[in-house]
């Protein structure tokens, strides 16, 4: 359901974009659980300010089963997209205990955990690993269901336990299940005394962990504003928008609405959810409905008094910048009615339970799925500041889109830096974002005083107006040229705020914008541009360079199922032109150039995403 992921495990990602945010989350949490656990959320993004993994979901749940992963070597990509794969996993599983659970019926399970480990809404949020991981909430309502069934403490522990895991892995499932689950205790009403009890040791330890998220909100005042919270609540018209990864409901794909909104779950489940309510089981029924209707009035937001009163009132939701979210419960409750549905009309027919499975995999299937092929290499500078640690570094030029790069190579050496995006940023780092954007000429003095000891520039990513300003801050010694490093085409250059001037032929070449010597292969993409379309009339166009000389560059498309060959030029250049669309390849796919030195060895550029008719 999600291939080809698991043939690209190193390099994969939704986008490059969240990905790399919470591959730095989950990596941070590693690292600091083994190097600084007593400071876990003192990471090194958005230097100087303190908490900033508080910025967004701290993930610590996930990052705790990925441990032993990381312990054998398994890369930060790597294992960010074992959790996208275990999310689904266990979405699944943890759907299929709650389903069987409450009809006693395994098969029943099965059906229902195939509906809520693939709804549509976990494919629309793969940039998102927490939210791929549904299971914990699942896990959450069927302990409690587990509990009532026996109040014993020992069942009351584990409902403690499903309470703290899910709290651990996603703060939005921690508010909207703590809700939904306070209103199923009120259905089922159990003893209390056990459950209160080990709940309230579980919350007091979750404290420590929440702790850091009130002291960002006072101290940066990370709240959201209404206009941006309500611009987010769904509408209910957009219950019926579908995923544009689902290949079943193309008609009801709506590109005009934010793919925040994009919450129908499928016709089947819809159907089966509705049959779902002649249930004779009364109990199930009502716990069913009543997080199908939490669900679907809290994703409305700012639209209804539900979550205006949450918003308002209860702390925390304020943090929260997608009420459309809330879907997630009414999933859940539907994921219910789906198997009291399929245990009712089955009647223990395994042939009706295999032909509702199928027509569930059938209706949300999503594979293939386009991937973005990120390169995996260590660039040479990132190994430079892992051995020698700088106090505090800048990497510039520093807009948005390049600080996703900026968070995914922090993974590689975790001093504190500058640079970071989130879903909140403190004041002091949108002063310098905007210093740096413009090629201030204060930049090196708000550096100075902050603490930052290192400049890195990526020149590939550098303007006119950017060389201009090195060139100006190297002549009044505000800053000094240390050392070049390979990196794509023109390198990247590490400077020291302040020390004495370093003279430098390459440094000169560079700042005038020509090319300089590297010792590995170097290459560029220039044509096609990314989302663009591939027309019988466009030109694929690059360059490729390398001291042990070119073999072949190759066009890696469909994340790398199929291999083009281009043609070499005498001035380093490549390129290939194609009639029509060559057989085999998506409509909207990937391409990535594999260049091949003269000893063999493979260097990937930049993947982009076309349109090929």
């Amino acid at each position: 359901m999600t291939w080809p992921l698991a043939r690209n495990l190193n390099r994969a990602v939704a986008d490059p974009g969240d990905p790399y945010i919470n591959t730095w989350i989950l990596d941070w949490s590693w690292y600091a659980t083994l190097h600084q656990p007593l400071h876990l959320f003192e990471a090194n993004a958005f230097f100087p300010a303190h908490d900033s993994l508080a910025y967004s979901e701290n993930l610590f749940g996930i990052a705790l089963l990925l441990l032993p992963l990381r312990a054998l070597g398994a890369a930060p990509i790597t294992a960010h997209n074992i959790a996208i794969l275990v999310g689904f996993a266990l979405s699944g599983f943890a759907a299929y205990l709650l389903g069987r659970l409450i009809t006693a019926s395994a098969l029943a399970g099965i059906v229902s955990g195939i509906f809520y480990a693939f709804v549509p809404f976990r494919f629309t949020h793969l940039s998102h690993v927490q939210h791929v991981w549904g299971g914990t909430l699942a896990l959450l309502l069927a302990s409690l269901l587990w509990y009532a069934a026996q109040t014993t403490w020992c069942r009351a522990t584990l409902f403690a336990a499903a309470f703290f895991f899910n709290g651990l892995c996603n703060i939005h499932w921690l508010l909207f299940g703590s809700v939904a689950i306070a209103v199923t205790f009120a259905i089922v009403r159990p003893r209390a005394l056990p459950l209160i009890v080990c709940t309230a040791l579980a919350a007091s330890v979750l404290a420590v962990f929440l702790q850091p998220y009130a002291t960002v909100a006072k101290t940066y005042a990370m709240r959201r504003s209404w206009n941006e919270t309500k611009e987010f609540s769904a509408r209910p018209a957009d219950w019926l928008v579908s995923s544009n990864r689902n290949r079943f409901y193309t008609p009801l794909q709506d590109p005009a609405v934010d793919p925040e909104r994009w919450l129908f779950p499928g016709a089947l489940s819809i159907l089966l959810g509705g049959v779902g309510f002649l249930s004779r089981d009364k109990t199930a029924l009502r716990i069913a409905a009543t997080w199908l209707g939490i669900g679907f009035f809290g994703s409305l937001g700012l639209h209804t008094v539900f979550h205006r009163f949450l918003f308002s009132w209860v702390p925390g939701f304020q943090a929260i910048r997608v009420p459309a979210r809330w879907a997630a419960i009414a999933y859940l409750g539907l994921a219910m009615l789906v198997a009291l549905t399929s245990a009712m009309i089955a009647r223990r027919r395994a042939w009706v339970y295999a032909a509702l499975a199928a027509a569930f995999l059938v209706e949300l299937h999503a594979a293939p799925i386009l991937w973005y092929m990120t390169p995996a290499d260590v660039l040479p500078v990132e190994r430079w500041i892992a051995e020698n640690h700088p106090r505090a570094i800048i990497e510039l030029p520093m807009i948005p889109l390049l600080e996703y790069g900026a968070m995914l190579r922090a993974t590689a050496h975790h001093v504190p830096m500058v640079n970071g995006i989130s879903g909140f940023a403190p004041a002091e780092y949108l002063r310098l974002a905007t210093l740096a954007e413009r090629w201030s000429d204060e930049l090196c003095s708000a550096l100075e005083r902050i603490g930052v000891t290192h400049i890195i520039v990526h020149a590939d990513s550098l303007d006119a107006a950017g060389r201009a300003w090195i060139s100006r801050a190297i002549e009044s010694r505000d800053i000094a040229f240390q050392q070049r490093f390979d990196g794509g085409v023109f390198g990247d250059w590490l400077f020291t705020i302040g020390g004495p001037p370093h003279v430098s032929p390459d440094l000169d070449a560079m700042l005038n914008g020509k090319l300089t010597r590297s010792a590995t292969t170097v290459g560029a993409f220039f044509s096609p541009a990314p989302e663009s379309t591939v027309t019988p009339q466009t030109i694929m166009l690059g360059f490729a360079a390398s001291p042990n000389g070119i073999r072949a560059v190759n066009l890696l498309v469909n994340n790398g199922a199929i291999r083009l060959p281009t043609e070499l030029r005498q001035n380093s250049q490549f390129t290939v032109r194609f009639p029509s669309r060559p057989r085999g390849i998506w409509k909207r796919t990937d391409i990535q150039p594999e260049i091949i030195d003269g000893n063999g060895r493979r260097t990937l550029l930049e993947d982009r995403f076309v349109w090929w008719p």
